[in-house]
């Protein structure tokens, strides 16, 4: 830890507050902690799973999917149900995030840093795959993880965007329900794990962080409609970025104004800083920053772009899929709509069809192609159905080598206990796992 950074903090928080934060970070002890998803899962069956196969088990204190593990267990216990998409890593911190937005199913939410999609899985979890989720980002690179995490885990209420905020503002000005803003930051919030890079911390850093991020909070707050909910939310800990970025956002727009009214289950704070601070010293998790903005009243914007188009629904062929779907798989509940893009069906919410969006975006879960179902599709199917065959060495599945089991289907939905591990090939009397990388 630089100088710098040890003075700024016994400045912000009293010699003996930050001796015991500095001591966390050199201690780096941080709870291991997964978020159940709840689309597919229930933290009740998954805690019994682990508790099971030799974890320690706890609920989270700050994040009510979240789940507290110790110790070590079995072999492909942790990562089955990752697998599977019943699970996601990620700190109650984090977590905590989702409760203090609380979206709601059937309204219109947008991640405007959504990659690789940790809080954008969670927010579509708690809107039960209703209503519309815009996840958005412009690094390509990350794209591809958001994409990956948005299939795993059977999110089909989702478009993916690349649009840069401003562009955003002009055309879906006043429009969200729910905002969140997780900017790039200066990361103390993670100066207590081994991601850790001290040694870039600087106050002109910190300074220059936090002009960009409150020109992306004014977007933010642009973007809500006036009684909406918008958190802004940091992995970082210092006043210049977090309460100074609010000061500002507040003098700027009169009609912003701060949502008292917060979960219940928060740790101990420090001092009188605005918004909610996860210390390492004080909730041994991650640290983190959060606060709820809420809209008095509009500021009277309308639309500057209309480069907008619908989805075209392709239920008529989606139909003729589940019959088909019935006759393999005895498939016969299929709670989404159909659109067709790029020889895929995909699954979307009603609420989707109805909805304009930008001529350029992506889908979140693709259903059929070339005659068979997806992975993303089969690890679905796998929990709704009992023509699964079952697979007993995971080594080799994770090996994507051929199973010594025999098929008699042209392709297999395949399962290991309770947890679906996607489709595979019958070729020969063996069966071949198979997974579609579309991005």
């Amino acid at each position: 830890m630089k100088d710098s950074f040890k003075q700024y903090f016994i400045e912000l928080l009293g010699y003996e507050e930050a001796s015991a934060f500095f001591l966390a970070i050199e201690e780096k002890k941080v709870k291991r902690t997964i978020r159940v998803n709840t689309l597919k899962s229930t933290k009740k069956l998954m805690k019994k799973y682990l508790s099971e196969k030799g974890y320690e088990v706890t609920d989270s204190p700050f994040s009510r999917d979240s789940l507290d593990i110790k110790g070590t267990g079995e072999k492909w216990s942790l990562k089955l149900p990752y697998h599977a998409g019943f699970t996601y890593p990620q700190d109650s911190s984090s977590g905590f995030v989702v409760d203090l937005l609380d979206p709601k199913p059937g309204e219109k939410v947008i991640d405007m840093t959504a990659a690789p999609g940790g809080k954008s899985t969670h927010i579509a979890q708690r809107m039960q795959n209703k209503g519309v989720l815009f996840a958005n980002d412009m690094d390509t690179r990350r794209l591809k993880a958001l994409h990956s995490n948005l299939e795993r885990l059977g999110i089909w209420n989702t478009v993916v965007l690349r649009m840069n905020a401003h562009k955003l503002t002009l055309i879906y000005p006043e429009y969200f329900d729910r905002v969140l803003l997780d900017p790039s930051c200066s990361g103390e919030g993670l100066f207590n794990t081994y991601e850790a890079r001290t040694e870039f911390w600087s106050l002109k850093a910190i300074k220059a962080y936090s002009q960009d991020q409150f020109s992306l909070l004014c977007s933010a707050f642009r973007l809500l409609k006036p009684g909406g909910r918008l958190v802004y939310s940091t992995c970082t800990l210092n006043a210049i970025e977090d309460d100074g970025v609010i000061e500002k956002l507040l003098k700027k727009f009169p009609q912003a104004e701060i949502i008292k009214e917060i979960p219940k289950q928060i740790p101990q704070q420090i001092q009188s800083l605005k918004g909610i601070r996860f210390w390492p010293h004080k909730s041994n998790t991650k640290g983190f920053f959060c606060i709820a903005i809420g809209k008095k009243e509009s500021l009277g914007l309308s639309r500057k772009l209309d480069c907008l188009r619908t989805l075209k629904s392709a239920s008529k062929k989606g139909r003729m899929i589940e019959k088909e779907l019935f006759k393999l798989y005895g498939l016969n509940d299929f709670p989404w709509e159909w659109v067709e893009r790029d020889s895929f069906l995909f699954a979307v919410s009603s609420e989707m069809i109805h909805t304009e969006f930008p001529m350029k975006h992506s889908l979140s879960f693709p259903i059929y192609k070339d005659g068979r179902l997806t992975h993303a599709a089969a690890l679905w199917a796998g929990l709704h159905t009992k023509k699964c065959i079952h697979v007993d060495d995971l080594l080799k599945f994770f090996q994507n080598s051929k199973i010594g089991k025999k098929g008699y289907l042209k392709y297999e939905l395949i399962k290991h206990s309770n947890f679906p591990l996607g489709i595979a090939k019958n070729e020969e009397g063996k069966l071949i796992p198979l997974q579609i990388k579309m991005f």
